[in-house]
């Protein structure tokens, strides 16, 4: 018998000559595919925020800010592809796009992000990555798996928005205000076009929040789903990402989830359930990663070594079967 541990690590497999020809050619960028992805999340944004807002129906509403979370998400995966400059292939409209129409609506700049994420990217799992240390630091919420009841009140936690202040400061070197004015070298200082970005952006919101005094459904419809519910998804999406894996650091210790379509929707939109094949590849943006996958997971090698879990939430799925467990220690 044959055990993983005997075989070649993801990443040497995926190096294999024949996978590669294909890699070279998924990384070309299709600008039309990018601002299609954009486009339609902020018309579903704003269909369902003006059919809530019209119709002045809490059910509506509720509705309403489930589907925007979900949006919100997307934006996410669309301002990660610009971390990688996979959005546009003009980098200076990458960022430029990327930062007005996906990131700062999150308060995120996307050079900042970028800092982090690709240091994530060089070593994974590892004391050089920041993802891990910062993961470390807070092991109540970031120690998988734990018991039912210990992970159901952090998912609680996060959908009520009980978590949001801790987030915001595991998170805070993303956002343009901290250290603004200086030149700490970390967060990465901000260039003279992000800090207009920046002031143009927020300056137009207050404007026409103003000008329309839409303050409230502006609360209910944006910052209350950004504070609760997309804070789940993003919660269930990142610890399925790395965690509780028999490989405890490198790329062997990164997952891809055949997610149902529902999953699809919210926890892993536009195709971030394939995060194994994103990080052996970062260089292919989303709307590619699915055939990557399955030139992949063609190769019997490749399938006897790599993670691929069937699922989040169903019943043998990463969540519900990997990270969640009756035989953990009380982690909380």
């Amino acid at each position: 018998m044959i055990l993983k541990s005997d075989l070649r690590s993801v990443e040497e497999i995926a190096r294999s000559p024949d996978i590669l020809v294909h890699a070279a050619r998924l990384t070309k960028i299709n600008n039309g595919r990018a601002i299609w992805a954009i486009t339609r999340q902020w018309v579903i944004i704003i269909c369902f925020g003006s059919v809530a807002v019209l119709s002045d129906n809490v059910f509506l509403y509720v509705v309403a800010m489930c589907v925007i979370a979900t949006r919100q998400h997307a934006l996410a995966v669309l301002f990660h592809d610009a971390s990688h400059f996979r959005l546009l292939s003009n980098r200076t409209a990458n960022d430029l796009i990327a930062n007005t129409l996906c990131a700062l609506p999150s308060g995120i700049v996307v050079a900042r992000y970028r800092a982090e994420h690709l240091r994530h990217h060089r070593a994974p799992n590892t004391e050089f990555d920041p993802y891990a240390l910062m993961f470390k630091s807070n092991p109540r919420d970031w120690n998988w798996p734990k018991r039912p009841r210990d992970a159901i009140r952090i998912f609680m936690r996060d959908l009520l928005g009980l978590n949001l202040f801790t987030a915001l400061k595991e998170f805070s070197g993303w956002f343009p205000w901290r250290n603004h004015f200086s030149l700490y070298s970390y967060p990465v200082p901000l260039s003279f076009s992000e800090r207009v970005t920046t002031y143009l952006f927020f300056g137009m919101i207050f404007f026409l929040l103003f000008l329309t005094q839409l303050w409230l459904e502006f609360f209910l419809l944006w910052i209350l789903p950004l504070c609760t519910v997309t804070q789940l998804l993003s919660r269930l999406r990142s610890i399925a990402e790395h965690f509780a894996l028999p490989d405890q650091i490198g790329t062997d210790a990164t997952r891809d989830i055949d997610a149902t379509w529902i999953e699809r929707l919210g926890i892993a939109p536009l195709n971030m359930n394939y995060h194994l094949t994103h990080h052996l590849f970062p260089a292919i943006p989303h709307y590619n990663l699915p055939e990557m996958h399955e030139i992949l997971f063609s190769k019997s090698e490749f399938q006897a070594r790599a993670h691929r879990s069937p699922g989040y939430l169903t019943r043998d799925g990463a969540v519900r079967r990997e990270l969640i467990s009756v035989r953990t220690t009380r982690t909380t």
